[in-house]
């Protein structure tokens, strides 16, 4: 496998390391545990212990000393990990055939440390979990029984935690519990991670904060499983298969893309079903027009208002250098630029005129154009701020799978959280349209601190603008995977990258997921479902001549899948291929 070729990268992915000790396994992956099972059953898809920047980044660690030992019954791991800037840790793993897990934590600042976080981070899965009950264990030593929100929670579902016992799966109970520190929840669903994450230190208070040279910090996660799963889950020994199923009453939306503000082409060719730009100059709207008109597509404007003058003379004048642009412009979406950045539900919230005042404004600034809502910035912001959908022609928000960790399995867990956002969103949306994006692998903006990371060296960074995967096929399969969850959840269009730039798609191989979904518009969605593997994604449409349908592999090795009634179709390592044309 060429990695360039997948990943956009010279450097390949991390390859986990599997610990096993009777039924519980786990995967050792760069001083993080990953996808801690019990008899195959999924209770844990991480621990990890991390050093946030004061803009909520995370620092890389260098890890030294690192030690194996298993047994079969029993496997114990001990490593060193030191952080620029004068903080080290020496971290011990062990685990048992009795469901034992342990994952300590000694840490020592020899500088002063300026960190929004420093410490354990534990991810439960969302599949089997969401809505499920959950018992807990406070700081203070009470107990409640509670549930993991079905819906996406706008703010931390659980507070103080000592512990959380859940049941996986019927016949098995997990009790993980956190010592150290106070810790919390809050539900990752926000962003797109599939997991929930109980984290060390809350955030009500102040951040960032200092870590006093000469500090010595002891943490440590503690997980006991017990009982044998009633269904033992499926295994793949019949290798993948996929199945077009019913034709739905749902079509394939309208799939657009953006234009990148930093890097505006001088040309747009035909095919591409909308274009997404940000307010610019008179100079910059001009452009927008032009390669609106040169591809033959809806131009639709985000408008983030200052909010330095009331929105209806703000929105006039915004209107009068769109006119003198003679960009001609389908829709906008209209809301205050301080809601670029993020606030906690508790408040405090930036002073700007409500919702209600700038979309009448809007609508009188805009006459015949399609008045939209929501954010310009992601689904977090919107569900923390939800503006009132009723009399808007659309909502819109937009995503990027690497808020958090930027790894290839954490980027394809992503898709499992789709469908989860879009519930949450049309349980406050309603009937109103929902229009998603443009989003992109890395991030356009950063709402949690001054900008997106730097990421000069062209690797796998949290909260970078430039990403390698969006010019590799590991970028294709994400992207198809992101518009097939999406469109089967009922998204009024999708908006994926951008023309050119950081997030282009334009002659990288997401550009031909784009074009093969800008075409199918408007055709009836058909039913795919998959068995045999989570790297695989599907979606089918009624073509002229019969169903067709693409599948995307985000798995680096290649997959032969057995398409019922269609034979045997091999799809690439990191590939979105036509399946049946």
């Amino acid at each position: 496998m060429n990695c360039v070729t997948s990943y956009g990268t010279g450097t390949p992915p991390a390859v986990p390391r599997v610990l096993r000790a009777g039924g519980l396994s786990a995967e050792l992956e760069d001083g993080a545990v990953r996808a801690v099972r019990w008899h195959g059953v999924e209770i844990l898809r991480g621990i990890g212990y991390l050093v946030r920047d004061t803009g909520w980044g995370t620092l890389p660690a260098t890890l030294s000393n690192l030690l194996i030992e298993e047994s079969g019954e029993a496997f114990a791991v001990s490593f060193e990990g030191a952080v620029a800037g004068g903080f080290t840790y020496r971290a011990e793993i062990r685990g048992d055939a009795a469901g034992r897990l342990s994952f300590e934590v000694t840490g020592e600042a020899s500088a002063a440390l300026e960190t929004c976080r420093t410490g354990f981070v534990v991810l439960h899965p969302i599949e089997g979990v969401a809505g499920e009950p959950v018992e807990v264990e406070h700081a203070d030593g009470g107990r409640e029984t509670t549930r993991f929100p079905r819906l996406v929670s706008p703010g931390q579902p659980i507070f103080s935690i000592r512990s959380l016992t859940h049941a996986p799966v019927p016949g098995v109970r997990a009790v993980c519990a956190f010592e150290g520190d106070v810790f919390e929840m809050e539900d990752q669903r926000n962003w797109t991670d599939a997991s929930f994450k109980t984290y060390v230190r809350p955030l009500a208070l102040p951040t960032p904060y200092t870590i006093a040279a000469g500090t010595r910090l002891t943490q440590a996660v503690r997980l006991e499983v017990d009982g044998r799963p009633e269904t033992v889950p499926a295994q793949a020994a019949d290798g993948i298969g996929v199945t077009v199923g019913r034709a739905l009453d749902r079509t394939v939306p309208p799939v657009g893309t953006g234009i990148d503000w930093q890097c505006i082409p001088e040309r747009a060719e035909p095919g591409i079903g909308f274009l997404v730009a940000r307010l610019g100059d008179v100079e910059a709207l001009r452009a927008y027009g032009a390669l609106a008109r040169q591809a033959g597509a809806e131009l639709f404007l985000e408008l983030p208002l200052e909010c330095r003058e009331p929105p209806e003379v703000e929105l006039a004048e915004i209107a009068r250098r769109i006119e003198a642009a003679r960009a001609e412009v389908a829709g906008v979406t209209v809301a205050p630029a301080a809601y670029l950045k993020s606030y906690q539900p508790s408040g405090p919230w930036p002073d700007v005129p409500a919702f209600a005042e700038v979309y009448r404004a809007a609508r009188a600034a805009f006459p015949g154009v399609r008045v939209g809502g929501g954010m310009h910035s992601f689904f977090t912001e919107l569900n923390r701020a939800r503006p009132p959908a009723e009399g808007l022609d659309h909502v819109s928000f937009t995503t990027s799978p690497i808020v958090h960790a930027a790894d290839e399995r954490s980027i394809w867990e992503s898709l499992e959280s789709l469908p989860f956002v879009m519930e949450t969103a049309r349980s406050f949306c309603g009937d109103t349209p929902i229009r998603v994006g443009p989003s992109a692998i890395g991030m356009r903006d950063n709402p949690y601190g001054k900008g997106p990371v730097d990421n000069p060296g062209n690797g796998r960074i949290a909260m970078a603008r430039r990403d390698p995967r969006q010019r590799g096929g590991f970028g294709a399969a994400w992207y198809l995977g992101y518009a097939a969850a999406l469109a089967y959840e009922g998204a009024a269009s999708i908006a994926l990258g951008a023309l050119e730039g950081d997030f282009g798609m334009v002659g990288a191989p997401a550009g031909a997921v784009l074009r093969a979904l800008a075409e199918a518009r408007g055709a009836r969605l058909r039913e795919v479902s998959v068995t045999g593997s989570r790297a695989v994604a599907g979606i089918a449409w009624d073509g002229p001549g019969g169903p067709v349908l693409w599948l995307a592999n985000g798995s680096a090795e290649p997959v032969r899948v057995r398409v019922a009634g269609g034979g045997v179709v091999e799809v690439p390592a990191c590939a979105a291929v036509p399946a049946i044309p």
